[in-house]
């Protein structure tokens, strides 16, 4: 006989990372449940119970999983991407029960897509005009809430765990990032986050009162400060900015979507009394480079199709930003207006389609391929130039007036080859499933590169509902695919086909 289990003894916890992990994400997000709730409350909204009730079902799920789990004393790179891959899937799921018990959504797919494009910090959207004067300002409040937790949870990975580990090509923020550390703002991991959930605050709160100053109102300047520093793209708006049209309020965008697409080692640098680190940051001086010159030939491209220069400018430097940042908001006032990127001339709509890909810098909110690896791969295009000319040249790959080294270079290569070969295949997918090339195109890419708008049926005056339900779900796995840069997902895949094979063979 088996002896009996004494009352009081302790349940015995799984040694798991990712169940840890997700159970952790769960609670945190329950918080954020509630305080929209309270935004609701407070709003005079009709939607707090669904949200609370919401927030109940995932604290308890979370917690269950907390107190069950445990991490174990040694953890390897293929257990943290699979427990990161998992968290964030998981933490999606639970971020779509606000829309369904609220009402506001009634399918799981739909629900599913609009959380997983605020976590991962996308900003494509399926609502229409209707969904936003239905939903109740607690919900729209979370919808925010989802960009501001995502932004944050893509900071911590790029710079303090990835780099720990030595994987995935981070590493390069070594090249020039200043703080105490080259790949840390602190010896310590969980310091480290700690300082960055500082400067992440602060930079929130210092936007929110320029915004409420541009006269916008307290709930749409803190919704909006909630998409900016996390480059999201999610508005409190049906027409996003356009419902604005307001200078003032582009402005203080265009500066806040700066310095959001620009690494936080590097805003943490000039927080603590060291701005001129931005202007020593090769990957910096190339990203504001990039965004004048995008500017310059938008402006130019506008202009030469009959819109005044005032208005092509103020259109260009939005929209250029917007998408060389991944942000993704959108100042159209209505489809056919002028800030309705989707009918610009062709050539304007090429030189958007390449912000898409590249995106913003290392270590920031922003998603894309990012510039530093674009300046690597230009780097490593020159030197291959120089060696067809005179074959036993040495030519070292240098960001900034760092060496990159080969095993590095190759990283770099093999991501941004991922990259292409994921994004190709979605298109596939898309153009089959029948829409044209440039809907199916502008689609993968925005969604990969976590952008928002796209092009065609898709653009900014438009929403990701012209997309099918198993179009979205493509779309939705490449946002966080892009999101998690692009290797945690991947090898997750590989661990999990692996184990299947292992579980056919066994049998």
């Amino acid at each position: 006989m088996t002896a009996p289990i004494a009352l009081g003894t302790p349940l015995r916890r799984v040694r798991s990372v990712w169940v840890h992990m997700a159970g952790l994400s769960l609670v945190f997000t329950s918080a954020g449940m509630v305080v929209c709730a309270g935004v609701d409350v407070i709003e005079g909204g009709h939607g707090a119970a669904g949200l609370i009730l919401a927030a109940g079902v995932t604290a308890l799920v979370g917690e269950a999983m907390r107190r069950g789990s445990r991490v174990g004393e040694e953890l390897n790179p293929r257990a943290v991407f699979v427990a990161v891959s998992l968290s964030w899937v998981i933490t999606a799921v639970a971020g779509a029960l606000p829309y369904l018990f609220t009402g506001l959504l009634g399918s799981f797919e739909g629900a599913l897509f609009e959380s997983i494009s605020g976590f991962t910090c996308s900003g494509s959207s399926i609502f229409s005009a209707a969904d936003f004067a239905d939903a109740t300002p607690g919900l729209l409040f979370w919808r925010q809430m989802t960009q501001w937790f995502g932004g944050m949870g893509i900071i911590v990975l790029a710079v303090a765990v990835l780099p720990f580990l030595g994987v995935g090509g981070l590493e390069l923020i070594r090249a020039e990032a200043p703080g105490p550390t080259s790949d840390r703002l602190a010896p310590r991991v969980s310091e480290t986050a700690k300082r960055l959930w500082a400067v992440y605050v602060i930079f929130t709160i210092a936007s929110a009162v320029a915004l409420f100053v541009t006269g916008i109102g307290w709930f749409d300047a803190a919704g909006l400060s909630l998409a900016l520093v996390s480059t999201g793209g999610f508005a409190p708006e049906a027409a996003s900015i356009g419902a604005y049209d307001s200078v003032a309020v582009e402005v203080v965008l265009i500066i806040g979507m700066v310095i959001g697409g620009a690494s936080f080692t590097l805003l943490y640098a000039a927080l603590k009394g060291r701005p001129l680190d931005y202007l020593r940051n090769s990957e910096f001086r190339a990203y504001v480079t990039g965004l004048f010159v995008g500017i310059a030939a938008v402006t130019v491209f506008l202009t030469t199709t009959g819109s005044a220069f005032g208005e092509s400018l103020r259109m260009a430097a939005f929209n250029v930003v917007t998408l060389g940042t991944s942000t993704g908001f959108g100042n159209a006032t209505g489809a056919g207006s002028p800030g309705d990127f989707a009918l610009w001339a062709p050539a304007a709509q090429v030189v958007l389609l390449l912000f898409m890909w590249v995106g913003g810098m290392t270590g920031s909110t922003s998603g894309g391929m990012k510039v530093l690896r674009a300046q690597v791969m230009a780097g490593v295009a020159w030197r291959e130039l120089r060696r067809a000319e005179r074959p036993r040249i040495e030519l070292p790959v240098k960001q900034g007036r760092e060496v990159v080294g080969d095993a590095v270079v190759g990283r770099i290569a093999g991501f941004v080859l991922l990259y292409v070969v994921i994004v190709m295949a979605a298109t596939l997918a898309l153009t089959l499933a029948g829409n044209d090339i440039l809907t199916g195109f502008s689609g993968a890419v925005s969604a990969m590169g976590n952008m928002g708008p796209a092009l065609g049926e898709a653009g900014p005056a438009s929403s990701f509902a012209v997309y099918s339900g198993p179009e979205r779900m493509i779309l939705a796995a490449l946002m966080l695919i892009g999101r998690l840069e692009v290797f945690p997902m991947v090898l997750s895949l590989v661990v999990a086909a692996n184990w299947l094979g292992r579980r056919v063979r066994s049998r």
